[in-house]
C-alpha cells in the first residue's frame, strides 16, 4: 500500500523526528496487513520482538499458496499520511540452492567435480538437494542460529550440509580442492564438533581441505581452544537502532535534510513500500526487485576499476521467511531501490544487505532505504541491525601459528589490502553511527595451521579478490610513482 501525504499533514509533522514518522508508517501498515502484529504499538520491548519473530516463522509452505495469488498492483490502497510509506506482501518461501546430505538420499541433482589433476574416469559426484523439507530444516536452522557470515544462503554459489540428524548446517563452497563454509555452522555451540566431525568425514572423500570465512568471536574462541589458526581480518559493524544519533536527529542533519526532501511529494517524490515475505505470493513485485539488484550489479561490475572484496551475488528470494524488503518508487510508480533485510537469530536481528540504488536514480536513495530499515526497527523495538562485514586495513590478532609464519601472513594480507577500497566501506558505515558496543570480530579459521598457497588462492577467489588484476593494480601503482 502506497501512503500519500496531504499537505496539511506534512505541515503538522514538521517538528516531528523522521524516524518516527516512517517507523509508524511502516509499522501501522505491518499492523494492518499481518495479525501477527497487531497492536505492537505501545506495547512492551518483548511482545515486539515476539511478533517480529513470528513474521518469519509464519511462512506458508509453497503447497498452501494458491495459484492465482494476486500482483502488487490489484492489492495497493491510498491511505493519508505524514509520508508515503508501505505497501505490504506476503511470499511463499520459494528455495532453490543446493544442498547435500550426510545421508546421501536420491539426488535431485548432481554436478560432476573432478580433482585437479586427476583423469576425466575419476570424476566423483557430490550429490546436491532442492527437496523442500531439506530446505525448510535450513531455514529453521539460519531463523535460530543465523549470523552475518550466513548471508552466503542467498547465494546459490554455495552448497549446504544436512547432518544426518537434520539438526544442523553449513554452507560452503570448493575452490581450488579448498571447502570454504561461510562462517561457522548453523547450530548451537555445543554441536560444533559433532557437525564438523561429520563434515570433515564428507569432504575428505574428495581431497578436499577446509577453511571458514567470517567466523565470530564465539567460533575463533572454539577454533583456539582446539589449537588451529585464526587471524582477524575484519569486523562486523552494527546499528543500535532503539538508540541512535541519527534517528534521533542529534547529528547527520544534511542526510536528514536530504531524506525529507527525498520524501516531500512537492520535490522528490519518493515512496516507500515494505514487502515482507510469509504467506502471499507476489511473482510481479519480486521478478522487479531481483532485476533492480541485477541491473545495480551490472553496472558496478562495468563502472568500477577498483576491486570490489567481499561480494555476495544474491538471488533474493531463495530463503524469502527470513526476509523484509523496503523499496522506494519514483513519482511514476517506477521502483528505484531497495533494501533487504535478513533475519539473523543468533543475534535476534537484521542484516541489511543489499541496500542499493537503481541505475539513475536521485542522490541519497540507498541513504534513504537505510534510514528506513533503522526507523522500522527503531518502532519495532529491535536493536541489531548489522551493516555487515568491514574488512580491516592491517590484519588483526593471529592466533596458532609461529611468530615467523605470523609476520608473513600480516605482510602478504597488508599488502593486498592497501589497493582494495576498505577505507570507503568504513566511511560509508560511520554515517549511520554504528554502537561500537555491539562491533564483533570476524575471522579466518584454518584447522591444519599455516594456510598454504591452495588456501590463500581460494580465500581471495571467495573474497572477490582477483590475484592477477590486483597484480596490475600494484604495478600500475608502482610506475605511476615513479
Amino acid at each position: 500500500m502506497e501512503l500519500k501525504t496531504t499537505p496539511n499533514m506534512a505541515k503538522n509533522v514538521k517538528k516531528n523526528l523522521l524516524c518516527t514518522q516512517i517507523g509508524e508508517s511502516l509499522a501501522e501498515q505491518l499492523e494492518r496487513t499481518c495479525a501477527c502484529v497487531a497492536g505492537v504499538a505501545g506495547e512492551c520491548q518483548k511482545s515486539r520482538l515476539a511478533c517480529v519473530i513470528h513474521i518469519h516463522q509464519a511462512a506458508r509452505s509453497n503447497s498452501d499458496v494458491s495459484e492465482g495469488s494476486s500482483s502488487s498492483n490489484n492489492s495497493e490502497q491510498t491511505v493519508a499520511w505524514s509520508y508515503p510509506c508501505i505497501d505490504t506482501h506476503f511470499p511463499s518461501t520459494t528455495c532453490r540452492p543446493g544442498l547435500v546430505d550426510s545421508e546421501f538420499p536420491p539426488p535431485a541433482h548432481l554436478i560432476q567435480y573432478t580433482p585437479r589433476g586427476r583423469k576425466p574416469r575419476s570424476k566423483l559426484t557430490v550429490p546436491i538437494f532442492d527437496d523442500p523439507d531439506s530446505l525448510n530444516i535450513v531455514g529453521q536452522l539460519a531463523r535460530q542460529y543465523g549470523h552475518v557470515s550466513h548471508m552466503g544462503i542467498l547465494d546459490r554459489s554455495y552448497i549446504f550440509f544436512l547432518n544426518k540428524a537434520r539438526t544442523a548446517a553449513l554452507a560452503y563452497k570448493v575452490q581450488n580442492q579448498v571447502a570454504i563454509v561461510s562462517g561457522q555452522p548453523l547450530c548451537p555451540p555445543e554441536m560444533f564438533t559433532e557437525v564438523l566431525d561429520e563434515f570433515n568425514r564428507f569432504r575428505k572423500s574428495f581431497g578436499w581441505s577446509v577453511v571458514f570465512m567470517g567466523a565470530d568471536d564465539d567460533f575463533a574462541g572454539y577454533a583456539c581452544r582446539r589449537r588451529w589458526t585464526t587471524m582477524k581480518f575484519g569486523v562486523e559493524r552494527v546499528i543500535n537502532a532503539t538508540d541512535n544519533d541519527l534517528l534521533m536527529e542529534r547529528t547527520g542533519k544534511r542526510l536528514i535534510t536530504q531524506n525529507r526532501q527525498l520524501l516531500s511529494p512537492s520535490k522528490g517524490g519518493i515512496t516507500l513500500g515494505i514487502y515482507v515475505p510469509s504467506q502471499q505470493e507476489d511473482p510481479g513485485l519480486e521478478k522487479d526487485l531481483q532485476d533492480l539488484y541485477d541491473a545495480w550489479r551490472t553496472q558496478r561490475n562495468e563502472t568500477n576499476t577498483t576491486l570490489q572484496p567481499f561480494i555476495t551475488v544474491y538471488n533474493l528470494f531463495d530463503f524469502a521467511s527470513l526476509m523484509v524488503f523496503i523499496y522506494s518508487r519514483r513519482p511514476d510508480g517506477r521502483l528505484n531501490g531497495l533494501a533487504a533485510l535478513r533475519w539473523m537469530g543468533a543475534q535476534q536481528g537484521y542484516h541489511l544487505d543489499p541496500c542499493i540504488a537503481a541505475p539513475g536514480a536521485p542522490k541519497g536513495i540507498s541513504d534513504l532505504l537505510a534510514f528506513a530499515a533503522m526507523s522500522l526497527l527503531k518502532q519495532l523495538n529491535v536493536s541489531y541491525l548489522s551493516l555487515g562485514y568491514e574488512p580491516l586495513q592491517t590484519l588483526g590478532e593471529v592466533n596458532g601459528i609461529a611468530l615467523p609464519f605470523e609476520r608473513i601472513a600480516r605482510a602478504v594480507y597488508n599488502h593486498s589490502v592497501q589497493h582494495l577500497p576498505v577505507g570507503g566501506k568504513k566511511a560509508y558505515h560511520d554515517k549511520f553511527r554504528p554502537d561500537p558496543d555491539l562491533e564483533s570480530g570476524l575471522y579466518m579459521v584454518f584447522p591444519f595451521g599455516v594456510p598454504g598457497p591452495r588456501q590463500v588462492v581460494a580465500i581471495a577467489h571467495m573474497a572477490n579478490i582477483r590475484i592477477r588484476k590486483l597484480a596490475a593494480i600494484q604495478r600500475k601503482s608502482v610506475m605511476q610513482s615513479h
